[in-house]
């Protein structure tokens, strides 16, 4: 048998090898669907704290009785006064202000006492 007349061994023809991603892509790719997933996770999260203080509305309680045995009858006005402002601040943010003697029991957290109001000015 002469080489000529022995048969050709056929090659597959090669295909382009598959692109590979780098590690560099698949971190990329995972720290944008985690900050995609924190961001959707945060607004949810707040959109919930909006509602539960729109239905329940943070309370403080401010004891006026206790600023008026205490105070002699010239400053009485001015710290009814300071008490007054406080409350309105206070409203303006979203708090519910109630007065001590319109609740029966209320912890002591909740109390806003004479060290908190800023005195007004007469």
């Amino acid at each position: 048998m002469r080489p000529s007349d022995t048969p050709l061994a056929v090659t597959p023809p090669r295909s382009a090898p598959a692109p590979s991603v780098g590690v560099g892509a698949v971190l990329l790719i995972a720290l944008l669907v985690a900050s995609v997933v924190s961001a959707f996770t945060a607004w949810w999260l707040q959109r919930q704290l909006d509602t539960a203080l729109w239905l329940r509305p943070p309370v403080m309680v401010l004891d006026l009785s206790a600023t008026a045995r205490a105070a002699t009858p010239a400053d009485l006005p001015a710290r009814l006064r300071a008490y007054t402002q406080a409350a309105e601040r206070l409203a303006a943010q979203g708090v519910l202000v109630l007065e001590r003697n319109a609740v029966l029991a209320t912890p002591v957290a909740l109390l806003v006492n004479e060290a908190e109001v800023p005195r007004a000015t007469p």
